[in-house]
C-alpha cells in the first residue's frame, strides 16, 4: 500500500511519530502541499491522507489509482465527494474527536473576557502589585456568568459540552437547532429569541447553505448592547464587515473567535486588532489528546479498510 499525506504538519507536528502508518506500507509525507506542486508528486498511491489540503477535480485526476481518502478532521468540504462517489473511491472522517477539547477552548475564551487573567498577570510580573498600596486592584471590570442567558446554536456533542460547563458556572441555557430535542433544562427557541434574550451566544454549528453568515447586521440588531459572541466552529457563519461595524458601535459587547473565514486571515481582517475582539489561530481542536485520537482513528480506518470493511464512511 503507498500512502501519501499531504499537509501532516498541523496534525503529528513533533509530538506524534507518522511513521507509525509505514507498517501499512510505503508513506510519502508532506508537512504542506502547495496547489501548484500537486502534479510534481508520483501519482501513484492507494491512499491519500489530508486534513485541509484540497482533494478535488485537479487532485483526483492527477491521482487516477486513489482508493482511499482520508480526512483528518470531521469537516470533509476539502474533498470532492460527488467525484469521488463516481469513481468508486472511499472517503472517511475522524468525528468527534475533539468535543472537550472544542467546548474546553470555547471556555477558556469566555473566561479570558470575563476575568482578564493574562492582562493582570502581566501586571504583576511588571511589580504593580508590589508597589500598589492597596492589597488588590483591577485593570478591567470582572464579570461573573451565574444567572446569565447562554444561547448555543447547533446542540450537537460540542454544543452539548459546553452547555455543560456553562450550567455548571449558574447559567441558564438556551439553544436554536434544527428541531427541539426535548433536552431537560435546556430550552429550544427560535434564533429570533435566541438573538433577542442571550447574554452570550455560542456557535457550534456546521457551515451550511442556511448558516453562512448567519450572524449579520440583522441578527446582531436584536442582541443586547454587551452581547458576546463565541465562534469555535466556522468562520463563514459570521459576516466579518458587519461585525466590526457592529463592535465599533457596541464597545460593551465582544467577538471572541478562533476561526475566520479564510485562514490564514489577510492581514488587514476586519475584525483582527479591535479592541473588543479576541481572536486565536483555529488553536480549540489541537490538544495533544484530541490529536492522538484522530490518529488512532486513522489507523483504525486502514486496518478496516484492510478487512475489507468501511467506517466513518462519508462518500
Amino acid at each position: 500500500m503507498k500512502i501519501l499525506i499531504l499537509d501532516g504538519y498541523t496534525l503529528f507536528q513533533e509530538d506524534i511519530e507518522w511513521r507509525v502508518l509505514e507498517q501499512f506500507g510505503s508513506v510519502s509525507y508532506h508537512h504542506r502541499i502547495t496547489d501548484n506542486s500537486i502534479n510534481l508528486l508520483d501519482n501513484d498511491f492507494d491512499v491519500i491522507i489530508t486534513n485541509k489540503a484540497l482533494v478535488g477535480k485537479e487532485e483526483l485526476s492527477h491521482f487516477k489509482n486513489v482508493k482511499l481518502i482520508i480526512v483528518s478532521a470531521t469537516g470533509f468540504n476539502c474533498v470532492d465527494i460527488k467525484l469521488c462517489t463516481e469513481r468508486g473511491i472511499q472517503v472517511s472522517n475522524v468525528p468527534a474527536y475533539g468535543t472537550f477539547s472544542v467546548a474546553q477552548h470555547t471556555l477558556s475564551l469566555l473566561l479570558h473576557h470575563s476575568n482578564h487573567v493574562a492582562l493582570h498577570d502581566t501586571s504583576v510580573r511588571s511589580g504593580a502589585w508590589a508597589k500598589c498600596i492597596d492589597w488588590t486592584y483591577t485593570l478591567a471590570p470582572i464579570r461573573e456568568w451565574e444567572g446569565k442567558t447562554l444561547g448555543i446554536v447547533g446542540m450537537g456533542n460540542i454544543g452539548s459540552c459546553f452547555a455543560g460547563m456553562a450550567e455548571s458556572m449558574g447559567m441558564e441555557v438556551i439553544y436554536h437547532h434544527t428541531r427541539d430535542l426535548q433536552l431537560p433544562n435546556r430550552k429550544f427557541v427560535d434564533i429570533n429569541e435566541l438573538a433577542l434574550t442571550s447574554d452570550v451566544i455560542s456557535l457550534h454549528c456546521p457551515l451550511n447553505e442556511k448558516t453562512e453568515k448567519l450572524i449579520n447586521k440583522n441578527f446582531l440588531s436584536k442582541t443586547k448592547e454587551n452581547v458576546v459572541i463565541l465562534n469555535t466552529s466556522r468562520g463563514g457563519l459570521i459576516d466579518a464587515v458587519e461585525l466590526k461595524n457592529y463592535l465599533l458601535e457596541h464597545s460593551a459587547a465582544a467577538a471572541l473567535l478562533d476561526v475566520l473565514e479564510k485562514e490564514p486571515p489577510p492581514v488587514n481582517h476586519p475584525l483582527i486588532g479591535l479592541p473588543n475582539a479576541t481572536i486565536t489561530p483555529h488553536i480549540a481542536w489541537i490538544s495533544i489528546e484530541a490529536r492522538k485520537r484522530i490518529f488512532s482513528t486513522m489507523i483504525e480506518i486502514l486496518n478496516s479498510y484492510i478487512e475489507g470493511k468501511t467506517i466513518n464512511l462519508v462518500s
